[in-house]
């Protein structure tokens, strides 16, 4: 009855016609009556049975019409269940996958993304084919029983037709839902694929632009040279081009985010347009810089090749000079030529050399600037020693008038008169004398003196000439020395080349060398190659050139000067690695005692390594020794320029290479600017952070920067005697402040921050060291001073010049640039004049012995300073407060106001390097220098002490 359609009401039964089955049925009948539900109706003959149910409902079998296939029912009716059931399996299914579809998420990469599509896909697939299956399924059955045409007019056939047609319907609605659903959600699948291809792009395209930008910011390099700078063009874009396919793969990007925002139906604007902004953001920023880039080298191209027609004046000029002895036979010639070279700037399409400094200047760059400097230097040293040449060949040149000899019998007494000598002969005498005095003194001083007219000058003059004759000597051996030394010099560094790194890469002598020397030529030798050549084919040619004259000696090592450093100073850094590399042989390698051998040396390769040290230091030697022995006058300053610029040479070495010793630092060094200073100080701190007294001192070694102050911890690791430099602390230059003098102890400086937040107490080694670093930190502030001021520091130094006691604000040498370096006592001696810009002369002669009594009294006028003998920081600066104005003062823009001498001036606020804002009067206020201004308690005590 499982597939019985309804609900039964009521049986009949026909009783079977045999006695025995009759027996038994009457029997079994008595005993089930009671358990069914239903009506039982027995009947014995086919007549009941018809008298009960209507003979066109019986089948033929039971005496009536009806055509009815019980085995064809039960067939039927089993393949419209499996079909009913395979239609709410197919529905199962589809709601399973149509909520697993509502519980995921979008992925967030491409891969997964095209992963979902795809298994998502497939899964749609698999039902679309089992609703296909399902639909061709339920036809079929549909078909087959259409097709039985014995049963057509079966009345249930037409129940069981509807009902598959009823399935059919259903399936086929289902269908188009589930179709219409998939297409809503493949459509959001693809656009959350294009979002992400668009990410993979755009972080793609992102870490591609950073190693551009991170590649054009390291190309500084303006190159040497005109074929340098034309090379780096075409690198530069070589360089362009390959970035513009990436830019125009960022505009098709572009394109795809647009397209994205236009669409708002998976992710809004806010998502796609700040990705799309930073793209065309650093496309644009790598395009303008190497569009920047370009232009650069460009005009730096023009430049050089300006430079370098000026490089061939000068040597042009230095090997006439050295070539054209001074003497009267050949001085019209010599003259000519000078006045000729000199002419040849003509040739640069100038009048002179003057108007080529202008052009250049304005075609200078930053990166170019030191560059020019130095030729700009050069020029002017050039034109100055050709202009002395010509100077002294028209004194030669000149017919010197003989006096007219009046002829008198000779008496017993000459006679002469009462004031002397005849004042015509006294007058040509002193002259002459004056010209000895005057002249630059130089290794032709006895020819020039030789063609002076005869006078007799006595002992006193013969004394000279002999102690001439016997200095000239000396330098003629310092000057040969310089010259020999220089040749074995080459000769030592050439041996070492060819000795020992040549074999090292030869092929015969390679399968000897000890294996962790390979292909670390670079390290064990550093830039040797580079040391021979420079000395080799430049140095050594520029000294057999100039070795007549000491002035064009000394111009040799100031003309160089940035080479020495740049060389000797990598160097000199490479010597801990090669050091380090040769204590990795333990015992002597019989390679390099083999090399050793063969070139005849009696010390090893690491003796030879210290050469170019030794010879860096050796130059300052030789040039001492040379202005010992030179005259005064021009010579001495030539020289003295060359023995400061090696000076500096060996300085900046030396702190190079206790540089390269700093460790843990947080960030790059070469951040910090140039190393001015450095040495090993005794520290005590001070801070309000901390309240702990610290009354021992620490011992630190201390690095003076152009924008910080470092403070480390001197290391020495055992078994080596190299030390490192442990960082500890730093502050910057910016906002630091200086106390000359603390009581207790003259060695001892404060530099401090802005308020005295933090106070460092520093104890030099002496005396002489404090004040060199005193007297760095001040130019350091002053420079800051000028920057930031700019241009109105310009107009302020220029429009007050006869406040000043200094010179070394001229033009001819502020222009000087970076070639222009003085001594330590020329910058001492600046920096005190300096401080006290701002006082008059009378000022300061008046003052002038109590200063030499006590030199540490003199500070500076400025916010940058300060000193335990004045009155305290808070005293001088406090708001409100009434100074005087020692200078007239004359605004130099809107922000600024103008004062008179004398003016009581009433202080507002304090700004920054040294700049106050006052007010004069009652409707003028604005910024005025701070060096202008004395405070009225201290003028009053100062007048007082005068009284």
């Amino acid at each position: 009855m499982v597939y019985f359609p309804g609900i039964i009401h009521v049986v009949y039964v026909l009783r079977p016609s045999g006695l025995f089955q009759k027996a038994i049925s009457e029997v079994s009948s008595k005993f089930s009556n009671d358990e069914y539900r239903f009506e039982l109706v027995i009947c014995s003959a086919l007549s009941d049975l018809h008298e009960c149910v209507n003979v066109k409902q019986l089948t033929p079998d039971m005496g009536g019409v009806l055509l009815y296939s019980h085995h064809e029912w039960i067939q039927q009716r089993i393949s419209l269940e499996k079909f009913s059931s395979i239609t709410h399996h197919v529905s199962a299914e589809l709601d399973i996958f149509i909520k697993t579809i509502h519980d995921t998420e979008f992925p967030n990469s491409v891969k997964a993304t095209q992963f979902l599509i795809e298994s998502q896909g497939n899964d749609y697939n698999r039902l679309k084919e089992e609703i296909l299956i399902a639909a061709k399924h339920g036809e079929s059955l549909l078909d087959n029983i259409k097709m039985i045409e014995e049963f057509k007019e079966f009345s249930e056939r037409t129940g069981n037709v509807s009902a598959i047609q009823r399935l059919l319907v259903q399936l086929e609605e289902t269908e188009r839902r589930f179709d219409e659903f998939w297409h809503t959600h493949h459509s959001r699948l693809q656009q959350c694929l294009h979002l992400r291809l668009f990410e993979q792009d755009f972080r793609e395209l992102q870490n591609i632009f950073d190693g551009h930008l991170k590649i054009i910011s390291n190309l500084t390099e303006v190159g040497e040279n005109t074929e340098r700078i034309s090379i780096l063009i075409q690198e530069t874009k070589e360089l362009r081009e390959v970035t513009r396919i990436n830019i125009e793969r960022a505009d098709k990007v572009l394109a795809v985010g647009q397209e994205l925002i236009g669409s708002r139906r998976l992710y809004p604007w806010e998502v796609v347009q700040p990705k799309c902004d930073e793209l065309k953001r650093v496309c644009d920023l790598i395009d303008s810089q190497l569009s920047q880039r370009i232009d650069t080298l460009i005009k730096n191209r023009v430049l050089m090749e300006r430079v370098e027609k000026a490089n061939e004046w000068c040597a042009n000029g230095v090997e006439l000079l050295a070539s054209q002895r001074i003497e009267k036979c050949s001085a019209f010639t010599d003259l000519e030529k000078l006045q000729d070279f000199i002419a040849s700037a003509s040739e640069f399409k100038l009048s002179s050399p003057s108007e080529f400094k202008k052009i250049i200047l304005e075609s200078t760059t930053p990166e170019t600037k030191a560059l020019v400097s130095q030729v700009l230097q050069r020029i002017d040293d050039v034109s100055l020693m050709c202009d002395k040449r010509i100077a002294s060949l028209k004194q030669l040149t000149l017919k010197p008038q003989r006096p007219v000899q009046q002829v008198t019998p000779k008496p017993a007494v000459p006679l002469q008169p009462q004031g002397g000598a005849p004042s015509f002969v006294r007058r040509k005498s002193n002259k002459i004398n004056d010209d000895i005095k005057t002249r630059p003194k130089s290794s032709e001083c006895e020819d020039i003196i030789s063609m002076l007219p005869n006078v007799n000058h006595g002992e006193v003059q013969m004394k000279n000439k002999q102690d001439c004759e016997a200095r000239r000597l000396k330098r003629g051996h310092v000057l040969t020395e310089l010259l020999e030394t220089e040749k074995i010099y080459v000769n030592e560094i050439s041996s070492i080349l060819t000795g020992y790194c040549d074999q090292l890469t030869s092929d015969e002598f390679m399968h000897l060398a000890p294996v962790n020397l390979l292909g670390k030529e670079d390290i064990l030798f550093g830039n040797l190659n580079e040391l021979y050549s420079f000395h080799n084919e430049v140095f050594l040619k520029d000294l057999e050139n100039c070795i007549s004259t000491t002035e064009l000696v000394a111009l040799c090592f100031v003309q160089r000067r940035d080479t020495f450093y740049r060389l000797y100073s990598y160097y000199c850094q490479n010597i801990p690695k090669s050091e380090h590399l040769r204590e990795t042989l333990v015992d002597p390698h019989f390679f390099m005692l083999g090399c050793q051998k063969r070139l005849g040396h009696k010390l090893p390769l690491a003796a030879y390594l210290l050469k170019p040290v030794q010879r860096i230091t050796k130059y300052q030697l030789l040039l001492k020794d040379l202005l010992r022995y030179s005259d005064s006058g021009n010579c001495t300053k030539e020289l003295q320029k060359a023995l400061d610029c090696m000076l500096i040479v060996l300085k900046c070495v030396n702190d190079s290479m206790h540089q390269v010793a700093i460790t843990g630092y947080p960030t790059n060094l070469a951040e910090q600017g140039e190393l001015l200073m450095q040495d090993a100080f005794q520290v005590w701190t001070e801070s309000k952070k901390d309240i702990r007294i610290r009354i021992k001192p620490r011992q630190r070694h201390i690095f003076l920067y152009q924008k910080s102050l470092l403070f480390c911890k001197q290391l020495t690791k055992p078994g080596h005697n190299k030390s490192t430099y442990q960082f500890k602390h730093h502050i910057k230059m910016s906002e630091v402040g200086l106390t000359e003098s603390v009581r207790g102890d003259t060695k001892r400086f404060e530099v401090w921050l802005k308020g005295r937040q933090e106070v460092h107490i520093l104890q030099a080694p002496s005396i002489d060291v404090k004040i060199k670093w005193v007297a760095e930190i001040k130019r350091v502030l002053f420079n800051q001073l000028e920057e930031l001021k700019g241009e109105k520091i310009k107009q302020y130094n220029f429009s007050h010049r006869d406040f000043m006691k200094t010179t070394t604000w001229d033009a001819a040498n502020v222009n000087l640039g970076p070639i222009n370096h003085i001594s330590l006592d020329e910058c001492l001696e600046s920096c005190s004049r300096n401080k006290n810009y701002s006082i008059d002369t009378e000022k300061v002669r008046n003052t002038s012995k109590n200063e030499k009594d006590n030199p540490e009294k003199g500070g500076w006028s400025s916010d940058y300073s300060n000193s335990d003998d004045e009155y305290s920081f808070d005293e001088c600066t406090s708001l409100g407060g009434k100074f005087i104005s020692l200078a007239d003062y004359t605004a130099a823009g809107h922000s600024e106001v103008s004062m008179n001498e004398g003016d009581t001036i009433e202080l507002l606020k304090t700004g920054c390097a040294g700049w106050w804002y006052v007010r004069v009067s009652e409707n003028a206020e604005g910024w005025v220098p701070a060096a202008y201004l004395e405070s009225i308690n201290r003028k009053s005590s100062k007048l007082l002490s005068g009284n």
